[in-house]
Protein backbone atom coordinates (compact mmCIF):
# COMPACT_ATOMS: atom_id res chain seq x y z
CA UNK A 1 0.00 0.00 0.00
CA UNK A 2 1.46 3.67 -1.12
CA UNK A 3 0.53 6.72 0.39
CA UNK A 4 -0.36 9.59 -1.53
CA UNK A 5 1.71 12.57 -1.01
CA UNK A 6 0.02 16.15 -0.46
CA UNK A 7 0.81 16.75 -3.78
CA UNK A 8 -1.13 13.54 -5.36
CA UNK A 9 -3.77 14.58 -3.22
CA UNK A 10 -3.89 18.13 -3.98
CA UNK A 11 -4.35 17.00 -7.54
CA UNK A 12 -7.22 14.72 -6.55
CA UNK A 13 -8.99 17.91 -4.85
CA UNK A 14 -8.69 19.73 -7.56
CA UNK A 15 -9.79 17.13 -10.30
CA UNK A 16 -12.57 16.54 -7.91
CA UNK A 17 -13.29 20.44 -7.96
CA UNK A 18 -13.93 20.48 -11.99
CA UNK A 19 -15.83 17.68 -12.13
CA UNK A 20 -18.40 19.29 -9.74
CA UNK A 21 -18.13 22.55 -11.08
CA UNK A 22 -18.61 21.19 -15.01
CA UNK A 23 -21.76 19.16 -13.15
CA UNK A 24 -23.05 22.13 -12.32
CA UNK A 25 -22.31 23.95 -15.44
CA UNK A 26 -23.89 21.67 -17.29
CA UNK A 27 -27.32 21.62 -15.07
CA UNK A 28 -27.90 25.47 -15.41
CA UNK A 29 -26.68 24.63 -19.27
CA UNK A 30 -29.92 22.41 -19.52
CA UNK A 31 -32.16 25.06 -17.54
CA UNK A 32 -31.09 27.95 -19.62
CA UNK A 33 -31.52 25.73 -23.40
CA UNK A 34 -35.14 24.60 -21.40
CA UNK A 35 -36.16 28.18 -21.17
CA UNK A 36 -35.19 29.22 -24.71
CA UNK A 37 -36.74 26.26 -26.10
CA UNK A 38 -39.98 27.69 -24.18
CA UNK A 39 -39.44 31.17 -25.49
CA UNK A 40 -39.02 30.10 -28.83
CA UNK A 41 -42.26 27.72 -28.64
CA UNK A 42 -44.17 30.78 -27.75
CA UNK A 43 -42.66 33.37 -30.09
CA UNK A 44 -43.40 30.61 -32.99
CA UNK A 45 -47.50 30.52 -32.36
CA UNK A 46 -47.06 34.54 -32.27
CA UNK A 47 -45.68 34.55 -35.45
CA UNK A 48 -48.52 32.18 -37.14
CA UNK A 49 -50.63 35.10 -35.76
CA UNK A 50 -48.82 37.83 -37.35
CA UNK A 51 -48.63 35.58 -40.98
CA UNK A 52 -52.54 34.67 -40.55
CA UNK A 53 -53.74 38.28 -40.18
CA UNK A 54 -51.77 39.53 -42.93
CA UNK A 55 -53.33 36.96 -45.18
CA UNK A 56 -56.75 36.52 -43.79
CA UNK A 57 -57.22 40.57 -43.40
CA UNK A 58 -59.55 42.27 -45.78
CA UNK A 59 -59.98 45.92 -45.63
CA UNK A 60 -63.03 48.14 -46.78
CA UNK A 61 -62.70 51.25 -48.78
CA UNK A 62 -64.08 53.52 -46.13
CA UNK A 63 -61.42 52.34 -43.83
CA UNK A 64 -59.65 55.39 -42.37
CA UNK A 65 -56.10 54.99 -43.42
CA UNK A 66 -54.81 56.03 -39.40
CA UNK A 67 -56.01 52.10 -38.68
CA UNK A 68 -54.73 50.81 -41.44
CA UNK A 69 -51.46 52.45 -40.81
CA UNK A 70 -51.43 51.18 -37.15
CA UNK A 71 -53.04 47.92 -37.80
CA UNK A 72 -50.31 46.78 -40.76
CA UNK A 73 -47.30 48.81 -38.50
CA UNK A 74 -48.15 46.91 -35.48
CA UNK A 75 -48.74 43.45 -37.51
CA UNK A 76 -44.86 43.68 -38.90
CA UNK A 77 -43.45 44.98 -35.31
CA UNK A 78 -44.88 41.49 -34.04
CA UNK A 79 -43.52 39.63 -36.95
CA UNK A 80 -39.89 40.97 -36.73
CA UNK A 81 -39.89 40.96 -33.01
CA UNK A 82 -40.71 36.87 -32.62
CA UNK A 83 -38.60 36.15 -35.80
CA UNK A 84 -35.79 38.04 -34.21
CA UNK A 85 -36.31 36.46 -31.01
CA UNK A 86 -36.66 32.71 -33.03
CA UNK A 87 -33.71 33.04 -34.79
CA UNK A 88 -31.95 34.73 -31.56
CA UNK A 89 -32.58 31.70 -29.22
CA UNK A 90 -32.20 29.30 -32.09
CA UNK A 91 -28.69 30.33 -32.57
CA UNK A 92 -27.56 30.59 -28.73
CA UNK A 93 -28.74 26.72 -28.68
CA UNK A 94 -26.61 25.90 -31.07
CA UNK A 95 -23.87 27.67 -30.59
CA UNK A 96 -23.96 27.07 -27.03
CA UNK A 97 -24.05 23.32 -27.09
CA UNK A 98 -21.69 23.23 -29.92
CA UNK A 99 -19.42 25.39 -27.65
CA UNK A 100 -20.19 23.02 -24.42
CA UNK A 101 -19.76 19.93 -26.05
CA UNK A 102 -16.47 20.04 -28.60
CA UNK A 103 -15.04 23.85 -26.87
CA UNK A 104 -11.69 23.35 -25.13
CA UNK A 105 -11.48 22.96 -21.16
CA UNK A 106 -14.34 25.23 -19.27
CA UNK A 107 -16.31 26.10 -22.49
CA UNK A 108 -19.12 24.51 -20.94
CA UNK A 109 -18.27 27.95 -17.92
CA UNK A 110 -17.77 30.30 -20.73
CA UNK A 111 -21.12 29.20 -22.78
CA UNK A 112 -23.60 29.44 -19.61
CA UNK A 113 -22.53 32.62 -18.70
CA UNK A 114 -22.82 33.90 -22.49
CA UNK A 115 -26.40 32.44 -22.30
CA UNK A 116 -27.32 34.30 -19.36
CA UNK A 117 -26.17 37.37 -20.27
CA UNK A 118 -28.41 37.72 -23.44
CA UNK A 119 -30.89 36.39 -21.99
CA UNK A 120 -32.27 40.16 -21.32
CA UNK A 121 -32.37 40.47 -25.42
CA UNK A 122 -34.18 37.66 -25.81
CA UNK A 123 -36.79 38.61 -23.42
CA UNK A 124 -37.04 41.72 -24.64
CA UNK A 125 -37.96 40.92 -28.11
CA UNK A 126 -40.49 38.65 -26.77
CA UNK A 127 -42.47 41.27 -24.46
CA UNK A 128 -41.82 43.49 -27.58
CA UNK A 129 -43.62 40.72 -30.23
CA UNK A 130 -46.30 40.22 -27.14
CA UNK A 131 -47.26 44.15 -26.88
CA UNK A 132 -47.25 44.60 -30.40
CA UNK A 133 -49.46 41.93 -30.74
CA UNK A 134 -52.24 43.45 -28.45
CA UNK A 135 -51.96 46.65 -30.30
CA UNK A 136 -52.55 44.72 -33.34
CA UNK A 137 -56.19 43.53 -31.66
CA UNK A 138 -56.77 46.60 -30.88
CA UNK A 139 -56.43 48.31 -34.07
CA UNK A 140 -58.09 45.48 -35.63
CA UNK A 141 -61.65 45.84 -33.21
CA UNK A 142 -61.81 49.09 -34.66
CA UNK A 143 -61.36 48.29 -38.08
CA UNK A 144 -64.40 45.51 -38.29
CA UNK A 145 -66.37 46.68 -35.54
CA UNK A 146 -68.49 49.15 -34.63
CA UNK A 147 -67.89 52.09 -32.01
CA UNK A 148 -69.84 50.41 -29.26
CA UNK A 149 -67.90 46.72 -29.88
CA UNK A 150 -64.83 48.46 -30.91
CA UNK A 151 -64.58 50.65 -27.67
CA UNK A 152 -65.55 47.56 -25.24
CA UNK A 153 -63.05 45.02 -27.37
CA UNK A 154 -60.28 47.74 -26.91
CA UNK A 155 -60.44 48.36 -23.83
CA UNK A 156 -60.65 44.74 -22.93
CA UNK A 157 -57.08 44.59 -24.35
CA UNK A 158 -55.54 47.82 -23.22
CA UNK A 159 -56.37 46.33 -19.67
CA UNK A 160 -54.63 42.97 -20.83
CA UNK A 161 -51.49 45.36 -21.91
CA UNK A 162 -51.40 47.26 -18.76
CA UNK A 163 -51.44 43.96 -16.76
CA UNK A 164 -49.32 42.43 -18.58
CA UNK A 165 -46.70 45.18 -17.96
CA UNK A 166 -47.75 45.74 -14.28
CA UNK A 167 -47.07 41.58 -13.45
CA UNK A 168 -43.57 41.88 -15.66
CA UNK A 169 -42.23 44.77 -13.26
CA UNK A 170 -43.71 42.46 -10.22
CA UNK A 171 -41.96 39.42 -11.46
CA UNK A 172 -38.96 40.94 -12.31
CA UNK A 173 -38.75 42.69 -8.86
CA UNK A 174 -39.37 39.52 -7.32
CA UNK A 175 -36.88 37.31 -8.55
CA UNK A 176 -34.16 40.42 -9.20
CA UNK A 177 -30.44 40.16 -7.48
CA UNK A 178 -27.99 42.17 -7.57
CA UNK A 179 -24.82 40.60 -9.40
CA UNK A 180 -22.60 40.45 -6.44
CA UNK A 181 -25.25 38.42 -4.92
CA UNK A 182 -25.21 36.04 -7.30
CA UNK A 183 -23.58 31.98 -6.11
CA UNK A 184 -20.31 31.54 -6.64
CA UNK A 185 -18.76 27.86 -7.41
CA UNK A 186 -15.85 29.38 -4.48
CA UNK A 187 -19.01 28.60 -2.03
CA UNK A 188 -19.55 25.72 -2.85
CA UNK A 189 -16.59 24.29 -2.07
CA UNK A 190 -15.19 24.41 1.73
CA UNK A 191 -13.16 20.97 1.43
CA UNK A 192 -10.86 22.63 -0.65
CA UNK A 193 -8.42 25.41 -1.49
CA UNK A 194 -5.44 26.31 0.39
CA UNK A 195 -6.61 25.83 3.49
CA UNK A 196 -7.35 22.08 3.08
CA UNK A 197 -4.20 21.17 1.95
CA UNK A 198 -2.05 21.54 5.22
CA UNK A 199 -4.96 19.28 6.71
CA UNK A 200 -4.45 16.90 3.96
CA UNK A 201 -0.47 16.80 4.58
CA UNK A 202 -0.87 16.59 8.44
CA UNK A 203 -3.09 13.16 8.39
CA UNK A 204 -0.20 11.54 5.83
CA UNK A 205 2.77 12.24 8.50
Amino acid sequence: FKQKTAYEISLGLVGSEMCIRDSLKWKEFSLHHLNLTTVSTQASVLAGFGFAALVKFHTHEETHAFLLFGFYTCTMLQLSANILCIATTTMLSVCGTSLSMRGADGSIVRSVDSIYSLRRHVFGLFWLGIAATVWTGIFYCWIIFDVIHALVSSSLLLLTLVLLWRWRREISELFYFERDEATRFCDLRPLTGPRALPRASSAIG
